[in-house]
């Protein structure tokens, strides 16, 4: 048996023999308090204002996505002559075979 498996062994004996009857119950208004107590706490240090150049970054990364989208969408493509270069095409793959 390795010394890990023995280690087990102990520690789950001893887990068996502890008495199940513990308290268990959290005194009252005691998460309000954890959560007044977090929410009292200022940050300190550069995070908010990183934080707040982050989202600019962020509004501004999207507004110039939307406006690149939005010029490839609307912005005119000139439309070519359904035989514009198909001669010139033909020909050199022709001369190829």
């Amino acid at each position: 048996m390795s010394q890990f498996d023995q280690q087990w062994q102990r520690l789950t004996a001893l887990a068996r023999q502890a008495p199940a009857d513990q308290d268990t119950t959290v005194p009252t208004g005691f998460a309000t308090r954890v959560v007044a107590q977090a929410a009292s706490t200022p940050v300190d240090g550069p995070w908010p204002t990183l934080e707040r150049l982050a989202l600019r970054g962020f509004l501004a990364a999207a507004a110039c996505s939307l406006a690149a989208v939005a010029f490839n969408y609307l912005g005119s493509t000139p439309e070519l002559p359904e035989d514009a270069g198909l001669d010139e095409t033909m020909s050199v793959l022709l001369d190829l075979s």
